[in-house]
């Protein structure tokens, strides 16, 4: 009966070792896949959109999708899916909704709220958009994002809240 008691209780010691252990090979082989570089920069696919539908680009966002990075880019007309490492457009959508922020005095232009907002903090951006004439930029450096707020007439920077990837 010992012999049972001892062996049942080595085979769980083992197997809550050997889980651990795997855990760790597990953490370790994500934390070692590198991260891919996207192709097209966030610029040309604004160039892209404009030219396909005409109008102007609200905001531009670059997503991990499960066919690969995707820009999902928001017009005043369309909302359009572009292939970020072709350029190709994967799906193109008539925009519906009754949220188009038209403010008249919005002199900045996105590149030049792009440009102020990687002087504030440094990175690459991987959204824009323009909400109640306010630029909404986010910053990724590494794992962590920062939100810069860029004030669509004056261009006044304001650096956000910073988030940071567990």
């Amino acid at each position: 009966m010992k012999k049972r008691t001892m062996a049942g209780g080595l085979l769980a010691i083992g197997l809550i070792g050997g889980g651990a252990v795997w855990g760790v090979q597990t953490d370790k082989i994500q934390a070692e896949v590198p991260s891919v570089d996207v192709k097209l920069m966030m610029e040309e696919a604004k160039a892209i959109a404009e030219k396909e539908t005409k109008a102007v680009v609200k905001s531009i966002e670059l997503e991990r999708e499960w066919n690969g990075l995707v820009y999902e880019v928001d017009t005043d007309s369309d909302d359009i899916d572009i292939d970020g490492n072709t350029g190709e457009i994967l799906k193109t959508e008539r925009d519906d909704h009754d949220d188009n922020n038209e403010v008249v005095n919005v002199t900045v232009t996105q590149e030049e709220a792009i440009a102020a907002a990687k002087k504030k903090v440094k990175g690459n951006v991987t959204n824009v958009e323009l909400d109640d004439g306010r630029y909404e930029i986010e910053v990724r450096n590494g794992k962590t994002e920062t939100d810069v707020y860029v004030h669509g007439a004056t261009g006044e920077v304001t650096v956000g809240e910073t988030d940071t990837d567990d």
